[in-house]
């Protein structure tokens, strides 16, 4: 019996499951401080948090730490400083209610992040930081990234209504127009995921990267804009 006993034990040895592929781990420069919020909902939170993060820092980096769920809308929007590039790199826009922030993954417009802080009346507050960061952001840089002269921001060109905002820390920010791209311009967020899997890291690096940034650390989910906010004309 002993013989026979033994050949079971081979047969189900080999007949056991493979071992599952070890979880991926972020690199340490890439994961929120412990003590730091990565699910920022204003536009300070989002520059505290890419203060806490080491330098040089990347805005894939910036990406990979921010929570999961994470909820994206992509859009084939060409009306911005972020024209999207086509399917495989559309323009994204993450919520974290109130705040929207948006990156594409190529072209002229991919190395910003561009902040919506969502006011009532579908108004937003308007920043935007341009990676890599070399060091802290000072008060008020995130503001003045965007300003055309001392009295009207880049925004104004596209959001109407433009507006001071004098409760702005350290800098001149202005509140303008929101607006959504329109639902012909929606590109499945299924699709895009394909297209991380097809990208080749050799020809595409930074592609490649924000697309590992958002699709390769947890659940990534649809976000729906407000039905009543204007769209981009």
């Amino acid at each position: 019996m002993l013989p026979l006993l033994g050949a079971c034990t081979v047969v189900l040895a080999c007949g056991a499951e493979p071992a599952a592929p070890p979880a991926r781990v972020h690199a340490a420069g890439c994961v929120a401080p412990a003590e730091m919020s990565n699910r920022p909902s204003t536009i300070e939170a989002s520059v505290a948090l890419a203060n806490a993060l080491p330098k040089p820092l990347t805005l894939p980096c910036y990406l990979e730490a921010l929570a999961r769920p994470l909820p994206l809308h992509a859009s084939l929007s060409v009306f911005s400083a972020q024209p999207a590039r086509g399917p495989g790199s559309p323009r994204f826009f993450i919520n974290f209610e109130p705040l929207v922030m948006t990156v594409v993954p190529t072209g002229d417009g991919a190395h910003l992040l561009e902040f919506g802080e969502q006011r009532a009346g579908h108004r937003s507050l308007k920043g935007e930081l341009a990676f890599p960061l070399l060091a802290p952001v000072a008060p008020g840089e995130v503001y003045e990234h965007t300003l055309l002269t001392a009295e009207v921001s880049n925004c104004a060109l596209c959001h109407a209504s433009e507006q001071l905002d004098t409760s702005v820390p350290g800098g001149r920010g202005f509140v303008s127009q929101s607006l959504r791209p329109h639902d012909g311009e929606r590109v499945p967020l299924e699709r895009v995921r394909a297209s991380r899997s097809t990208c080749d890291a050799q020809t595409e690096p930074d592609r490649c990267a924000m697309l590992d940034a958002l699709f390769g650390w947890g659940e990534v989910v649809d976000w729906e804009f407000p039905r009543e906010m204007a769209t981009f004309d």
